[in-house]
């Protein structure tokens, strides 16, 4: 691909006499000279003069010693071209059902949906169009999964819970399981029925091995267009709002409310019951024993805002 078709892709101006051939796309260490990368900083360029990239993107107002693409954003405009080089879902799995998988005849499959290799699903369970569901796939009775959605291999979804249009899930995602509610008595502790189901809005998107339990009644709810990191744990009647990002190790106990546009780092802890406003930040390993006001940002065990944070350790 031309630098030129590239720069048009990306929404960027090309910069310089030259129009090289650009067939890949590596950070600035790793790049060769058919591959495109980008600078974000100033103090990036002498990297970018010990690079072997043969173009680059960056900022208005840095210079480059090379051809390059001039765009705000270079990073976004990086992720744009990254675009081209997704491996296609008929790579995957061509279309169509694999003599392997097990399915329930009341099951209804939409239009061009490809389930691959010993998949099962259960009683009434209904897939939208153009999904795909990779190998070892489960689908408890009753699911409802929507279009264009993305199931890699050994996920599973435990009965009636619910999937919107363009949800991902990568390997190991479990959704629907059991919520942690225990009845404690003086012969132990007695198993508390969890008899509601999880929702997954549109555009979710979940990584590898993490866990969305089911509601004891009613519903555990992940917004539409949240992100959730691998490995993170989202307690039963959770409710989480839309466009949050929730990164690695986290946990949310039960019945926790969080808001939209919420972004919570790494080996979060968050009390049960509690609720955590509009736009809030949580910074990493930090933990949450009591409600966080819409638009703060806090850090540490317990968590506290994050300027007498830095007052406090200084």
């Amino acid at each position: 691909m031309k630098l030129s078709e590239i720069a048009a892709l990306v929404g960027g101006r090309l910069v310089g006499d030259a129009d090289p051939l650009i067939t890949g796309a590596a950070g600035l260490e790793e790049a060769t000279a058919s591959d495109l990368t980008f600078v974000i900083r100033q103090d990036y360029l002498p990297r970018l003069a010990a690079s072997a990239a043969g173009a680059v993107i960056v900022a208005p107002g840095m210079s480059a010693d090379r051809p390059a693409i001039v765009r705000e954003d270079p990073y976004a405009g990086f992720a744009l071209f990254l675009q081209r080089f997704e491996a296609p879902v008929d790579r995957i799995f061509p279309p169509g059902v694999h003599p392997s998988a097990v399915i329930d005849p009341s099951a209804r499959l939409g239009r061009d949906v490809r389930v691959g290799p010993f998949c099962v699903l259960g009683p009434d369970v209904r897939v939208g169009e153009g999904s795909y569901l990779g190998a070892h796939v489960v689908l408890g009775a009753d699911v409802s999964v929507g279009r264009d959605c993305r199931l890699h291999s050994q996920v599973s979804v435990r009965e009636g819970c619910r999937l919107g249009e363009r949800v991902m899930l990568h390997a190991g995602v479990r959704i629907g399981t059991d919520g942690f509610g225990f009845l404690p008595g003086p012969a132990g502790f007695s198993k508390i029925p969890q008899v509601g189901i999880a929702v997954l809005e549109d555009d979710v998107e979940i990584g590898s091995n993490s866990c969305v339990d089911r509601a004891t009644t009613g519903r555990t709810v992940v917004g539409r267009g949240t992100k959730l990191d691998n490995m993170v744990q989202v307690g039963h009647n959770v409710r989480i709002g839309a466009h949050c990002v929730i990164s690695g190790h986290t946990g949310i106990a039960g019945s926790c409310t969080i808001g939209n546009g919420v972004a919570i780092g790494g080996f979060v802890g968050i009390g049960d019951h509690l609720k955590v406003g509009d736009g809030a930040k949580i910074g990493g390993k930090a933990g949450i024993t009591r409600d966080v006001p819409a638009g703060a940002t806090v850090f540490g065990t317990p968590a506290i805002d994050i300027k007498e944070s830095f007052r406090l350790f200084a």
